[in-house]
């Protein structure tokens, strides 16, 4: 052993970890990441193979001889689920985060939570009966609302208030017997990005989601930070200078009453009705019910107007997300949700705000960009929040307890 090594009993966690993260990797591996010595990672090792959650397989480089470890295929699954205003998106992960299936299902309205809840819980409990999987090792769900991550409940939904206090751990915990983790849907796809996404290997980076409504996810030091009460990253309601529009919260000039979804719809009817753009008016004419992703359209057949709302919007989410640069120092700002899709045009306008607001040193390294995963990030962050949760080193034990009867 060691001088100065510690065993505690979170090494078998520390280990299997390590391999959960790592994909394939030898002892020696494992030796050096962990900082345990040779004859603890053979304990260790011994003891995962024997309750079947790790297998010894020879490497596929040839060259390679020493046999390598890695988690085994089919030994448990979890599930991540996500919910958006009308679709929900599911996907079915092995314990080292591959995916095995992905569904996605269109609902028309999530306004009554018990309906919607009891149609997402059959959607889970058909995939699983079609996958031949008995149980789940744990679920994770994001909701597009704010949620009491502690007691996994939305709390005051301001667009569904039916979903106030709805006990959604508790309900889902009871169908499945299993662990449950619920958030709101910004952080979930947070982590997505972290786990999968462009800024894997990154400690410190924001998602920043434009949508319907504004809102971001932190990661800090490789962890969701959500604050004293989890409301952390509730950028949608910072105040954009010079602007006096109402926000839906009661104040004026907020972000997401300047930039989000709904805002944008709104500039377009105004801007079609008032003959400024000659695309949206065409648009408003065919009886075209007009949506933020027209003005894109617009842009995109070289509509001045279009092109520079555009810009301005880039602008005023550019004001906010320099005043978190300043704040933060973040690696990476990464955009996700619909109005992202506007793309370079968008980015563009953002990062140039950013650099005029924020000191060279915040910015001079700074990843602008869109989210690679766009749809995905959601389901694959809420199948990392609970995987990170059941394999935690408070749970581990629990977990291979209730799931392998060791």
């Amino acid at each position: 052993m060691r001088q100065n090594e510690v065993i505690t009993p979170n090494t078998t966690s520390q280990i299997f970890n390590i391999i959960r993260k790592h994909g394939e990797i030898n002892r020696m591996g494992l030796t050096e990441l962990s900082g345990v010595s040779k004859s603890t990672i053979s304990l260790q090792i011994n003891k995962l193979i024997r309750l079947g959650l790790v297998e010894e397989i020879a490497p596929s480089d040839t060259s390679q001889r020493k046999l390598k470890l890695k988690i085994c295929e089919k030994v448990g699954y979890i599930a991540g689920l996500f919910l958006g205003i009308t679709k929900l998106s599911m996907a079915i992960f092995t314990l080292d985060m591959e995916i095995v299936c992905e569904k996605e299902y269109h609902f028309d309205s999530i306004q009554e939570p018990v309906s919607c809840n009891k149609q997402i819980i059959k959607y889970l409990k058909e995939v699983c009966t079609k996958l031949g999987i008995p149980k789940l090792w744990g679920i994770g769900i994001g909701f597009p609302f704010p949620v009491n991550f502690k007691e996994g409940k939305p709390d005051s939904p301001p667009n569904v208030p039916l979903w106030d206090g709805y006990p959604l751990k508790t309900i889902y915990e009871k169908e499945f017997g299993c662990p449950v983790l619920i958030d709101n849907d910004v952080n979930v796809m947070a982590l997505g990005e972290g786990v999968k996404g462009c800024t894997q290997g990154e400690s410190d980076f924001l998602f920043i989601k434009l949508g319907t409504g504004i809102g971001s996810g932190l990661i800090v030091d490789g962890q969701i930070y959500r604050g004293a009460n989890g409301c952390a990253g509730d950028v949608g309601h910072i105040g954009v200078n010079g602007e006096t529009i109402q926000c839906i919260c009661g104040n004026k000039g907020c972000l997401e009453a300047v930039a989000g979804g709904l805002a944008l719809a709104r500039k377009a009817e105004q801007l079609a009705a008032s003959g400024a753009s000659p695309y949206l008016k065409q648009l408003l004419d065919q009886h075209v019910k007009l949506e933020a992703s027209h003005i894109n359209d617009g842009a995109m057949h070289g509509d001045f107007t279009c092109i520079q709302l555009i810009r301005e919007t880039g602008k005023a989410i550019g004001e906010v997300t320099a005043k978190l640069v300043n704040f933060f120092n973040p690696s990476s700002i990464i955009f996700g949700g619909g109005v992202a899709g506007f793309g370079n045009l968008l980015i563009g306008s953002i990062r140039e705000t950013i650099i005029r607001r924020s000191p060279h040193l915040a910015t001079f390294e700074l990843n602008v960009a869109v989210s690679e995963l766009k749809s995905k990030a959601g389901p694959i962050g809420s199948g990392a929040l609970i995987l990170e949760h059941i394999f935690s080193d408070e749970e581990f034990q629990t977990t291979v307890i209730q799931n392998l009867d060791a």
